[in-house]
């Protein structure tokens, strides 16, 4: 099944460094269509996703049966009473088609980079939006996503996520041994569920312990 929604190239480019209205030149942005187009056909876009019972102590947090430490997550799970941890993935095509490229073109190679991460953000945008959606008609309100290695919430908390949703077996994903996860372009994330909206609606970049060196990040702020 290819991706259920066009890749959105003007984040692309802004993960190649040239802002949402990067300047290319007429090859390029046929370049750039050209590699959205492929990517989008021969992605396979899967996802898994578990509700669990939560309870927030401090910087504590126990997500059924696994405690975590997180001075940020403790934040943005502040009055939920439950959360959904969920895994998504685009699949191999988009490093395979950076593997074959790299070989020709190293411009290729970063289109298709960019357009990878730009597509599984679109696509866990697309199932946040999901839950949200199904939540609220229960009368719960879905807090912004969390990924382990955002803020202070440790990378190796992806070993509890794997365990958790049992991730390999349902999504085709793998964790090495460094933490990151086969194939590139798949998410982790929780999803906080409380009684009362609140008012953030987006991530804060100054949190990110990739901040000042993520060119997205200087974009947004």
């Amino acid at each position: 099944m290819p991706l259920i929604r066009d890749i959105p190239t003007k984040e692309a480019l802004r993960y190649l460094g040239m802002g949402r209205n990067g300047d290319l030149n007429p090859d390029s942005l046929a370049l750039l269509n050209t590699c959205a187009a492929r990517l989008a056909k021969e992605s396979t876009p899967k996802y898994v996703s578990a509700e669990f019972d939560i309870d927030v102590d401090g910087d504590k947090i126990l997500i059924g049966d696994t405690l975590i430490r997180s001075k940020g997550l403790a934040r943005n799970l502040k009055c939920c009473s439950k959360a959904v941890l969920i895994a998504v993935t685009i699949g191999p095509a988009c490093d395979r088609l950076v593997k074959r490229a790299q070989i020709k073109s190293n411009l290729e190679a970063a289109m298709y980079q960019a357009l990878g991460a730009a597509a599984v953000e679109d696509y866990i945008d697309f199932i946040n939006e999901e839950i949200a959606a199904d939540y609220a008609k229960q009368g719960l309100y879905a807090r912004p996503r969390y990924s382990p290695g955002y803020g202070d919430l440790a990378l190796s908390h992806q070993k509890d996520w794997f365990r958790m949703l049992d991730i390999t077996k349902n999504t085709g994903i793998t964790l090495l041994d460094s933490l990151l996860m086969v194939p590139t372009k798949s998410v982790t994330a929780v999803i906080g569920l409380a009684s009362e909206p609140t008012k953030q609606t987006k991530h804060d970049c100054s949190e990110c312990t990739m901040s000042k060196t993520c060119f997205a990040s200087s974009e947004r702020n």
